[in-house]
């Protein structure tokens, strides 16, 4: 075990440092090139138990690799909101239609939500959206909201106010979920 580890520390040494040897003698007359600036390093001679272990060796230096600037992971693309105002008149109500991009319909019913709180869109909705047909009553206000899903991709929200009807259609295609917003009068 003691000739194998020598010879292991020997060929290290070999693959380390510049050309520049001179010779070193061995117990079976042949002779090892040895680096200039090398030192051997003291052994523990071996005892009778096998299972002692040798001295350890010396750190081997790593190189830490450098900082890696923060940039935002490809993979991830941003949730971004685009709105149109479609126009409109008082007879067929006033359109706005905007693109909730890289969100599913859970994600952009609540965005929806938390950019309306101020308004009658966002603030009379339901904090969690409801997975099924729901009516939501308030007893200060005479309003009623009325959530319907007539496909799997579309949640349809109606809120019915006195004087007015807004509609609020939810449509998922593909990553995105387009949010079409119309307020009637009655």
């Amino acid at each position: 075990m003691k000739i194998i580890l020598n010879t292991v520390f020997v060929l290290l040494l070999f693959s380390c440092g510049d050309k520049q040897t001179t010779n070193l003698e061995t117990k079976g007359k042949s002779t090892v090139a040895q680096r200039d600036t090398a030192t051997i390093l003291p052994q523990k001679t071996p005892s009778s138990d096998s299972t002692t272990a040798m001295e350890t060796p010396a750190p081997i230096p790593v190189k830490v690799p450098q900082k890696i600037e923060d940039k935002p992971i490809a993979c991830f693309p941003p949730k971004i909101v685009e709105c149109k105002d479609k126009g409109g008149d008082m007879e067929n109500g006033f359109v706005t239609e905007c693109t909730y991009r890289n969100q599913n319909l859970d994600e952009a019913y609540n965005a929806f939500r938390e950019r309306n709180k101020a308004n009658d869109e966002g603030k009379y909705l339901e904090k969690k959206m409801p997975t099924g047909k729901h009516i939501a009553g308030f007893s200060d206000y005479p309003i009623s909201v009325t959530y319907s899903y007539p496909k799997q991709n579309i949640l349809e929200i109606e809120i019915l106010f006195p004087g007015g009807v807004t509609t609020i259609i939810f449509k998922t295609e593909k990553d995105d979920v387009i949010v079409t917003t119309n307020n009637s009068p009655d």
